[in-house]
C-alpha cells in the first residue's frame, strides 16, 4: 500500500501524509536514541522521505524533525489555538494583547 501512494505521488505530483504511532522499548538495542520505535516496524522508515515525531507538552505541541535527506535533526515548538497553529512565541504575544 506505501508502494502504491508513493507512486500516485510522484505520477501526479501530490503530497501523501501517513500517520503511524510508536511504542516504547525497554531495550537499547531494538529502539532508537529516544527509546522509540514506530508500530508498523521498518517498512515505514524505508517507505517515507521524512519523518516527523509529533509529542504533546501540555497546551504546547512539538515537531521533530526525525530523519530527512534535505534537514537535519531539529524540533519546533508550536500550539493549536482558535487562530490556527501558531508558533509558541506568537502565541504569548497574543495573550498579552489581551
Amino acid at each position: 500500500m506505501l508502494h502504491k501512494l508513493n507512486r500516485l505521488a510522484e505520477v501526479h505530483n501530490v503530497a501523501v501524509v501517513a500517520t503511524n504511532q510508536v511504542q516504547s522499548q525497554l531495550d537499547d538495542f531494538s529502539a532508537g536514541r529516544d527509546g522509540l520505535r514506530a508500530t508498523g516496524g521498518n517498512v515505514m522508515g524505508h517507505a517515507t522521505t521524512y519523518r516527523i515525531l509529533l509529542r504533546k507538552a501540555g497546551k504546547v505541541r512539538i515537531a521533530i524533525m526525525v530523519d530527512s535527506p534535505y534537514h537535519m535533526y531539529d524540533q519546533t515548538r508550536f500550539s493549536i489555538t482558535e487562530a490556527g497553529v501558531q508558533d509558541v512565541e506568537e502565541y504569548k504575544n497574543s495573550i498579552s494583547e489581551w
